[in-house]
């Protein structure tokens, strides 16, 4: 059960950094398609509220991961006790 407990929390930074990177990469484009249009934009204007959201993405989705994992290893440890 600790194998299935690691994997789940590797799983979950694994998960975290793959949407925080997607996010920010969608920050970074939004800054270049702003930046083309309208010369006064800053990159701290677009990043900021990105890199910000990409954080609580990730956080949240990779808490979703760390939960259900841990679920299903709880769960798996209560049907092996009754047996």
């Amino acid at each position: 059960m600790a194998r299935a407990v690691v994997f789940t929390c590797i799983a979950a930074i694994v998960v975290f950094a793959v949407v925080q990177d997607r996010r920010t990469a969608a920050g970074v484009a939004r800054y270049v398609a702003l930046h083309r249009d309208a010369a006064g934009v800053t990159i701290d204007a677009v990043m900021e509220p990105a890199v910000k959201d990409s954080v609580r993405q990730g956080a949240i989705w990779a808490g979703a991961v760390l939960a259900t994992g841990l679920s299903g290893t709880l769960i798996a440890r209560r049907r092996r006790a009754r047996e």
